[in-house]
């Protein structure tokens, strides 16, 4: 764990220390400037990223006794359900219900006392072991190491996860026979009561756990797990106390993953991509000709107001995000250039968000969080005179552009006489 630790923050240093590298790059002029390659996750909802899953394997017992010929001789039935949900690739949490019939097996010394002084009463015994029943169910917490340690990617089809996780063990269902043979006499001391505390009325104990999945993405739709854990919890959970605090068991599971569909018709994290210049210029161009289509429009939402009260530039963004890449800067320099040739003209910096995306209070917050970084990329980077500057923003509450969702996600430049903060749509 303090490797784990020492390498998030070794990496979080790195990444920090990089940032200011990157934001000089940019050069007042652009001499040359690359293509854009951005990716960045899709905003998520709650009802998002969930699965269902259906294990059957084995367990085996850990408690007193145990040995390992013992503990291949107690593997047992093991199956559960799970429910799960991923907030992020790195990071979930799942619950599952299990039913498992264990075993567990009496002290060696004892069964041997108690079938050489009653050898007709135990030969139905066998060899000592006894059956038990168990249902549990469990809170795990789940990490994506291969998410973790590699770049997340949609294709990939191995993925290694480890978990822990708090539960309940409900044991019950006791052999008959095993009362009966631990309340025979001890055979250290055959005057006295067996070394053992006996209960095997039903109990519920709390546990923990911990363990690996082993996951093949068989298809958009199903993984295939193979889940490995250790399961700790109370002494007397087998109907005995012996001098233990704890007992515990192991189980081997294959299983089967269903993700569920989320509200975009995905059943997996996908990644929303800006990929080339030439196509984000190309959107640029639609933008403007598809405003001027809709100020031209008779069924217009706007008021009629004059053509000239927007200026032609606009910036757009990535969905969800609310930084200024390299190929919107040029926009932004254009508007600081117009309003250096124009010293009359102040203009109000209007932020907006597709209604797709997300829900309408992050909307409001992230059109705010994009008109912001306008406001101060003209400000402090290209020297705009703050008092010709306001801000407004409206989320997704207005669409400016009604034939594609996604160019919504843009400021658009109000040329604003008083310099007020009264958005156009307004009256």
């Amino acid at each position: 764990m303090k490797q784990l630790k020492s390498f998030i923050a070794i990496m979080a240093a790195t990444a920090l220390t990089a940032l200011p590298a990157s934001a000089q790059d940019y050069g007042h002029k652009f001499p040359s400037l690359r293509n854009d390659t951005i990716e960045s996750l899709r905003h998520y909802r709650f009802l998002d990223n969930w699965y269902v899953g259906l294990h059957l394997g084995v367990n085996g017992s850990m408690s007193e006794n145990i040995r390992p010929k013992d503990w291949l001789h107690t593997q047992t039935f093991t199956g559960y359900l799970s429910l799960g949900k991923f907030f992020v690739p790195t990071f979930g949490l799942r619950l599952t219900a299990g039913f498992y019939r264990q075993e567990s097996k009496v002290e060696p010394d004892m069964y041997d006392y108690v079938k050489s002084r009653w050898p007709d009463q135990f030969n139905h015994f066998g060899k000592g072991y006894y059956k038990f029943k168990n249902f549990n169910g469990w809170a795990d917490a789940m990490i994506n190491l291969s998410n973790t340690f590699y770049r997340y990617r949609e294709d990939r089809r191995w993925n290694v996860l480890g978990f822990v996780g708090i539960g309940y063990n409900n044991t019950y269902g006791y052999d008959t026979s095993v009362t009966d043979f631990w309340a025979a006499p001890n055979p250290d001391d055959p005057g006295s009561p067996s070394r053992y505390v006996i209960d095997t009325k039903a109990r519920w104990y709390l546990a923990v756990r911990a363990g690996f999945i082993v996951s093949y993405m068989l298809n958009d739709q199903l993984d295939i797990d193979l889940d490995m854990h250790i399961d700790a919890t109370d002494d007397g959970y087998n109907g005995v106390r012996y001098d233990d605090l704890y007992d515990g068991y192991t189980v081997f599971a294959l299983g089967m993953k269903y993700h569920l569909p989320d509200h975009y018709g995905d059943r997996r994290f996908r990644y929303a991509r800006v990929t080339d210049l030439p196509d984000v210029e190309l959107a640029n161009r639609r933008i403007n000709d598809a405003r001027r289509e809709l100020d031209d429009a008779s069924d217009s939402r706007k008021p009629d107001v004059e053509a000239e009260q927007y200026l032609e530039m606009t910036v757009s963004f990535v969905v969800d995000r609310y930084n200024i890449t390299e190929v919107q800067r040029p926009n932004v320099e254009a508007v600081a250039n117009y309003m250096e040739a124009h010293p009359d003209i102040n203009v109000t910096i209007c932020g907006f968000a597709d209604v797709e995306t997300a829900y309408p209070a992050h909307n409001m917050k992230l059109s705010k969080r994009r008109a912001t970084a306008v406001y101060r990329m003209l400000t402090k980077q290209f020297g705009v005179d703050p008092r010709r500057l306001s801000i407004d923003y409206r989320g997704d509450i207005v669409q400016p552009y009604r034939l594609q969702n996604e160019w919504n996600r843009v400021v658009v430049f109000k040329i604003n006489p008083n310099n007020d903060y009264k958005f156009l749509e307004e009256k």
